[in-house]
C-alpha cells in the first residue's frame, strides 16, 4: 500500500488506455451522450473527418488504467475534485491513449494529521503526440501511521 509519504513533486507515472471502436463508441454515445457526432459516422466525419468518441468516455477510458493499476494500491480517501479539465482533441476510433500522471505537490494535513493531499497532472495524447485530454486533480490519501504500515 503506498501512502501520502510516498509520494513526491517531480514523480511521474505512464499508462495506456485501451482503443475505443466505433461500435463501443456509439454504445456509449446512445446511453449517456447521444449527440450525431457520436452516433452518426456520416455526419461526424462531415464535422471531424470521423467519428469521434464522447469526453465522458474519453475521460473513463482515461481512468481506467489509472484505477486498474495505480489507484488500488494507494490509501485514498477521496477525490476531491477535477481542476482545469480540458478535452483538447477529439478521440478518434482504435487511438490507444498514452497517459501521464505527474505529481505537482504533496500536502500533510495540519488539522487532521493521518492524511494529506496529492495533487496530480494528467496528460494523455493520441498516437500522433498530440494532447488530447488534462487535468489537475487533488487527492486525499492517508498518511503513514508511525512510519509503518
Amino acid at each position: 500500500m503506498k501512502y501520502l509519504d510516498d509520494f513526491a513533486p517531480g514523480q511521474v507515472f505512464h499508462f495506456r488506455s485501451a482503443p475505443m471502436s466505433a461500435e463501443s463508441i456509439k454504445a456509449f454515445a446512445r446511453e449517456w451522450d447521444p449527440q450525431r457526432l457520436h452516433t452518426d459516422e456520416d455526419y461526424a466525419t462531415k464535422i471531424h473527418g470521423s467519428l469521434i468518441a464522447s469526453g465522458f468516455q474519453t475521460l473513463l477510458e482515461i481512468y481506467k488504467p489509472i484505477m486498474s493499476e495505480m489507484m488500488v494500491g494507494i490509501a485514498n480517501i477521496a477525490g476531491m475534485g477535477f481542476d482545469n479539465l480540458r478535452w483538447v482533441k477529439p478521440v478518434r476510433p482504435d487511438e490507444p491513449l498514452d497517459i501521464v500522471v505527474t505529481v505537482n505537490s504533496v500536502t500533510p494535513s495540519r488539522s487532521k494529521p493521518d492524511r494529506g493531499v496529492l495533487h496530480y497532472t494528467l496528460t494523455a495524447t493520441n498516437p500522433k503526440g498530440e494532447v488530447v485530454f488534462t487535468t489537475e486533480n487533488p487527492i486525499m490519501i492517508q498518511r503513514k501511521r508511525n512510519g509503518t504500515d
